[in-house]
């Protein structure tokens, strides 16, 4: 198969006109804008390159210009795709963000036109420049964001109907809970937060408690919160017209759901209610959001690239379950 071969020195460099009319960039400032056009390189792609193979090393990511890229993930049955990236999204971003090894092989279906950045040059840059920091951040936010909700939905699309019928009562606020601000650390201990970063969520995020089988929120539904679980278990299924509900996942500690609220208006797109035991969430609301983005940029910059980093770790668990379904053979 053939690959993406970047040849920077002879690639024409984007202009911040270039990037504005992408949606994904129309927050950034114009100084701003400047600078991350710098670190741009246009490469046009044949039809069935592969831009980077999965597993591999590197941190640059991507803006498609022109024609559609996929993700594609080896399994049992073969490469299979879990993700599809259009003309004005990102690619490559999970791996700027948290160092880690590219989780997906990404191919162009068409002949396509790609804008890379390079991952150093980008970082050096938004260190130099806390606003440019904030942006980005704002830019990979509403990129994860978007990308577990596509997941979610080709999830629904695969996972077998569960056989019992289960009732929805409206969903509920959950009853405050006084969590020890150690308790908060222990949850991101793992997550390979500084002990800065980790004291940052600790403060910003509240917690809740909700009794076992609870709704947390249903699907259709305006929501104003992202939720990560501190305890118990929280499922997250789907009602599909003609097969029931469908189970998507069951999040144990650590895990995060309902970030779209915090990215667009589109509605809920999954239900999400207590395990067997109960749960306990930590919750960041739009307001908490909207407080943490009127601190100077430099703080800002910090609390969502932390969070872009937690949202990472849940995107990369989402392919992985993702990819096995694919893998499955089709049910008899």
């Amino acid at each position: 198969m053939n690959r993406f071969e970047p040849d920077a020195a002879r690639a024409p460099q984007a202009g911040p006109s270039d990037l504005r009319v992408f949606r994904v960039f129309q927050h950034f400032g114009d100084p701003q804008l400047a600078q991350l056009a710098a670190q741009g390189r246009e490469h046009p792609v044949a039809q069935g390159h592969v831009v980077y193979d999965e597993g591999s090393a590197g941190d640059d990511f991507f803006v498609v210009l022109a024609g559609t890229v996929e993700g594609h993930r080896n399994t049992p049955a073969g490469r299979q795709p879990v993700t599809r990236i259009r003309v004005g999204q990102l690619f490559g971003e999970v791996s700027f963000l948290d160092g880690r090894p590219r989780d997906l092989a990404t191919l162009a279906t068409e002949p396509s036109v790609l804008l890379a950045f390079h991952g150093e040059g980008v970082r050096r840059a938004a260190a130099a420049d806390s606003e440019l920091g904030a942006a980005l951040a704002h830019t990979f936010w509403h990129s994860l964001a978007a990308k577990i909700r596509q997941a979610n939905q080709f999830m629904g699309e695969l996972l077998p109907p569960s056989h019992a019928a289960v009732a929805r009562p409206a969903a509920r606020r959950g009853s405050s809970v006084d969590l020890r601000p150690g308790a908060k650390l222990d949850l991101f201990a793992e997550s390979g937060l500084s002990a800065a970063e980790l004291r940052l969520l600790a403060t910003t995020l509240r917690a809740e408690s909700f009794p076992p089988g609870a709704n947390l929120f249903l699907e259709g539904e305006r929501g104003d919160s992202l939720y990560i679980v501190a305890g118990g278990e929280v499922v997250i299924s789907r009602r599909i017209p003609g097969r029931g509900e469908v189970l998507l996942a069951t999040l144990p500690r650590g895990g995060v759901f309902g970030e779209m609220a915090l990215v667009d208006d589109q509605l809920r797109s999954a239900d999400a209610r207590s395990g067997l035991g109960g749960c306990t969430v930590l919750v960041l609301s739009q307001r908490d959001l909207d407080e943490v983005l009127q601190r100077p940029s430099e703080a800002a910059a910090q609390f969502l690239d932390l969070v872009c980093r937690v949202l990472c770790h849940r995107l990369r668990a989402m392919i992985e379950q993702l990819a096995e379904r694919r893998g499955q053979p089709p049910a008899p």
